[in-house]
């Protein structure tokens, strides 16, 4: 390109008469072709194509980390909706739970219970002998031995006996 306006110039400025203006206009033109030849000179283009590809390298890893972000944002979403559902549940359960007053009422209906529990237990018969658990002295009567009026057959009253007479014997005897 440089050649070919370089060519015009010279045919120009030979076929062409002596016109000051145009000599000065070619020779404006002359100079701006030589600092353009200059800054062309100073131009790496093997520097510059290394560093578009580098740049391009880069762009392409930045691709892949935003990719990697939105991936993990997303999870983080889900992560969040479930917190919030859990949330929701949460609030239901504390909308539904008892006042301290429900409670306190709850609390009494249970200690009540467990004063009728007592004493149907009282009433019971377990070892089924015919004295209720509260009068029954020997609460583990083998079924069908006759008991006295404490529940007591008569082999647990020896055994009573024998067991306090030991008992005593061995007080006085080891003091």
């Amino acid at each position: 390109m440089k050649k070919l306006i370089l060519i015009m110039v010279a045919m120009f400025s030979f076929l062409s008469c002596e016109n000051p203006s145009v000599e000065d206009g070619l020779a404006s033109l002359e100079a701006s072709l030589v600092e353009l030849q200059a800054a062309m000179a100073g131009i790496d283009v093997d520097q510059m194509l290394v560093d578009v590809s580098s740049m391009q390298t880069q762009v392409e890893t930045m691709q892949i980390d935003v990719d990697t972000y939105n991936e993990e944002a997303a999870g983080w979403l889900v992560q969040i909706e479930n917190i919030l559902s859990n949330l929701a549940d949460l609030q239901v359960i504390i909308d539904n739970a008892a006042t301290t007053e429900q409670t306190d009422a709850l609390l009494a209906d249970v200690q009540g219970m467990s004063a009728m529990i007592d004493q149907l237990v009282l009433i019971a018969d377990y070892d089924a002998d015919g004295v209720i658990n509260g009068l029954d002295q020997c609460p583990e009567t083998i079924l069908g031995v006759t008991v006295n009026n404490s529940g007591c057959s008569v082999a647990q009253l020896e055994a009573i006996a024998s067991s306090t007479a030991s008992s005593t014997t061995s007080s006085t005897t080891g003091g």
